[in-house]
């Protein structure tokens, strides 16, 4: 590979991730970021390399539209760009293919690069700067800044507490606060963890059990249904995935509920070389059609 070719591949030195305090405090506890996935969402997966189906979002500007409005709280991650060229893919994205020329000031450029890896945790051993945003006392957020600063001193990672947006932004740790003189804004007792109010639908599990279970007695009433709409009328339609990639794009984020039945499906779609969400529905078309239709006896 040229020089050049690898320099225009190469994510800059410095590189920054915005994340909302909630998120911040999960990765700084769990010491990983949980990575997107592209499957599913063409958008995304013209920009992976073959192989690497998660990626996470950086960019060269501190100021960018990505996290231009941030409320009453945020969390921007410094990471050594030089880090991650050497342990990860990495590529600047045009995301948005240069609409900020024609947008009359209201968008900037993203500058962004994006990490690809094959797996769906990055570890932060590349960060070496935390920048935590906190504007007003809130019962939830200001326990997550508690455990954000707490975590990042336990790592070694050193963290900056800001009430003023302008200072967060331009990461002016001369008027960064301390925790000590910002022991009212951080008040408040760790909150229990979140209780659905209803039953939440997973609508990547029935997938799942078409991918690993063997007999229709086994199936829950869900996977049954996908099974004999897959058998008798996804049959019909072999360009056409059922669903499975709109139901993967909507679970490509950490947060959602179905997240982690998406990267199970991902593992098994990279280990048995199933580059397309058609091509595994195709796949346990036939499976269940066989099993489906008795051998017939001699």
């Amino acid at each position: 590979m040229r020089a050049q070719e690898f320099l225009a591949e190469a994510a800059t030195a410095v590189v920054y991730h915005y994340a909302g305090i909630g998120a911040a405090a999960k990765i700084l506890t769990g010491g990983a970021f949980q990575l997107s996935s592209v499957t599913g969402n063409k958008s995304e997966e013209m920009y992976a390399p073959k192989g690497y189906p998660y990626f996470l979002s950086t960019t060269r500007s501190r100021v960018g539209d990505y996290h231009r409005y941030v409320g009453s709280g945020g969390v921007m991650f410094v990471i050594d760009g030089t880090w991650l060229n050497r342990n990860y893919k990495t590529r600047p994205v045009d995301y948005w293919e240069r609409a900020w020329l024609h947008s009359n000031g209201t968008r900037s450029s993203e500058s962004e690069d994006r990490v690809f890896s094959r797996e769906p945790e990055m570890s932060i051993d590349g960060v070496t700067a935390v920048h935590v945003l906190l504007k007003e006392q809130s019962e939830y957020r200001s326990p997550e800044v508690r455990t954000i600063l707490i975590s990042a001193k336990k790592r070694g990672i050193p963290a900056y507490l800001y009430t003023d947006e302008s200072a967060w932004r331009l990461q002016d740790t001369r008027k960064a606060v301390t925790p000590a003189a910002a022991a009212d804004l951080l008040k408040g007792p760790q909150p229990k963890g979140y209780t659905p109010s209803r039953p939440v639908t997973m609508y990547l599990e029935p997938w799942l059990e078409l991918i690993y279970k063997k007999s229709k007695a086994e199936l829950s009433p869900r996977a049954e249904k996908l099974r004999h709409d897959l058998v008798y009328y996804g049959s019909r339609y072999p360009d056409e995935d059922s669903n499975l990639g709109v139901d993967m794009a909507n679970a490509r984020k950490p947060n959602s509920t179905d997240y982690p039945t998406a990267v199970k499906i991902n593992d098994f779609m990279r280990k048995n070389k199933f580059s397309t969400t058609v091509a595994l529905k195709n796949a346990m078309v036939d499976k269940w059609d066989k099993i489906n239709t008795p051998t017939a006896q001699s």
